[in-house]
C-alpha cells in the first residue's frame, strides 16, 4: 500500500520538452503537470533543487532515441528534495519526510519539476552540512567521479592523479575526492582559477593556457589521468610517456557530434572499442570512457567521504525556476564557463 504525506496537490510545475533541438527552441513552463502515481518501489520527492548538467541538453540532440525516454521528457538529471510518498515494496532505506538526494536515469522524466517519481534504489540520504542547492549539485558529478577513480582508475592512497578541467563542476568535485581518498592531485585549468583548485586541495596546478601538462610530465608520472573536459585525444597519444604502464586515462566528454544521431553513437563505441583493443594488445596504460551507472547505496558512501573531509560542493550559481531563468542555466552550461555546478532552486 503507498503511503503519502497530507495534502498533496493533484498538479505541479515542470519544465519539459517534446521534439530534439536547442533549449531556448524547445524548452517549455507546464504549470498543471499531473503528479505522478506511486507504485511498486518507486518513491515520490518533493524537489528543493535540480542541477543543470551538459548530459542535459545533449540528449536535446537527439542521439539517443526518443522511444527510450518520455514523450514528455522533464530535464535534469540531479535533484534534491524531501520524500512526500513510499510505494507499497519501497520504504527499505528511506520514508516519508527523509531528506535526499537522487541521480535519476536519462529514460525517465527529470528533476526540473515540482515534484519527481524516483526508484528507491538510486536514493540517497542528505547531509545535514549540505544545502538542498549544494546537495543537488553532487549527484552525477559525485557518482562520475567514484567510479572513475575508484572503479576504473583504481586509486589508492599515494596515487598520483592529473585531473584536466579541474574548475568544472566535475573537475571540482574529483579534485575533492582524489584528494579525500589520499591522492597526490595534479589540476589542469586557466591561471584565473588556479588559485580556486588550489584551495580545493591540488597540490600542483598547470595553467593550460601556458603549459602543456603532456609536456611537462614525461616519465611515467601518473596513474591515473582523468580529463573531464575534454576528449582525452592529446592524452591518449603521450599516454606511453605521461602514464605509468599499469595508469588508467579515464574519460566522460565523447565527440561533440555523439549525440547528434544513432549512427554517431555507434561510430563512438566502435572508437572506444578500438582503442581498448590497443592498450590491451601493447600492455599499456588503460583506456576508459565511462557512462556513470545509477546507485543510491554508492552514491551515499562517495558524500560520505566528501563529508567527513569538510569538502563541500562548489557552485557556480543558482537560478531561479522560471523559464527564462532555467533557459539562462542552459546558456551558462553550454558555454563551457561555469566554475562549478550550476542549480536551479525549485522549492
Amino acid at each position: 500500500m503507498t503511503t503519502s504525506a497530507p495534502s498533496l496537490p493533484a498538479t505541479a510545475k515542470s519544465v519539459q520538452w517534446t521534439t530534439v533541438g536547442k533549449p531556448a527552441d524547445i524548452l517549455s513552463f507546464n504549470e498543471a503537470t499531473p503528479l505522478p502515481t506511486v507504485t511498486g518501489s518507486n518513491v515520490l520527492v518533493k524537489v528543493h533543487a535540480a542541477a543543470v548538467n551538459p548530459v542535459d541538453w545533449k540528449l536535446m540532440k537527439g542521439g539517443v532515441p526518443r522511444f527510450l525516454m518520455p514523450s514528455v521528457k522533464v530535464p535534469g538529471v540531479d535533484i534534491a528534495g524531501t520524500v512526500v510518498a513510499v510505494g507499497p515494496k519501497a520504504g527499505k532505506r528511506v520514508q516519508i519526510g527523509d531528506q535526499v538526494m537522487v541521480l535519476l536515469t536519462i529514460f525517465q522524466s527529470g528533476g526540473l519539476a515540482e515534484y519527481t517519481l524516483v526508484d528507491e534504489s538510486l536514493v540517497a540520504k542528505k547531509p545535514e552540512r549540505w544545502s538542498f542547492e549544494q546537495a543537488a549539485s553532487m549527484p552525477l558529478a559525485t557518482m562520475t567521479v567514484w567510479q572513475a577513480l575508484v572503479d576504473y582508475g583504481k586509486l589508492k592512497k599515494g596515487s598520483k592523479v592529473l585531473i584536466n578541467g579541474a574548475s568544472g563542476g566535475t573537475g571540482t568535485v574529483a579534485v575533492q575526492l582524489a584528494k579525500a581518498l589520499g591522492a597526490y592531485v595534479v589540476g589542469v585549468c586557466s591561471g584565473s582559477n588556479a588559485q580556486m583548485v588550489k584551495d580545493l586541495g591540488a597540490d600542483e596546478i598547470v595553467d593550460y593556457r601556458t603549459t602543456d601538462a603532456t609536456e611537462k610530465f614525461t616519465n611515467q608520472d601518473f596513474d591515473i589521468v582523468f580529463d573531464a573536459a575534454t576528449t582525452g585525444d592529446q592524452f591518449w597519444a603521450k599516454r606511453h610517456t605521461l602514464m605509468k604502464p599499469s595508469g588508467n586515462l579515464v574519460l566522460i566528454v565523447p565527440k561533440d557530434n555523439v549525440t547528434d544521431t544513432p549512427f554517431h553513437l555507434l561510430y563512438a563505441g566502435a572508437c572506444v572499442a578500438s582503442k581498448k583493443a590497443t592498450s590491451f594488445l601493447q600492455r599499456g596504460p588503460g583506456y576508459h570512457l565511462i557512462l556513470t551507472e545509477r546507485n543510491g547505496v554508492e552514491l551515499e558512501e562517495a558524500v560520505n567521504v566528501l563529508v567527513e573531509a569538510k569538502a563541500d560542493p562548489t557552485i557556480d550559481s543558482v537560478y531561479e525556476f522560471t523559464l527564462p531563468s532555467v533557459l539562462a542555466a542552459f546558456d551558462k552550461s553550454i558555454s563551457g564557463r561555469a566554475k562549478g555546478k550550476i542549480v536551479v532552486k525549485i522549492h
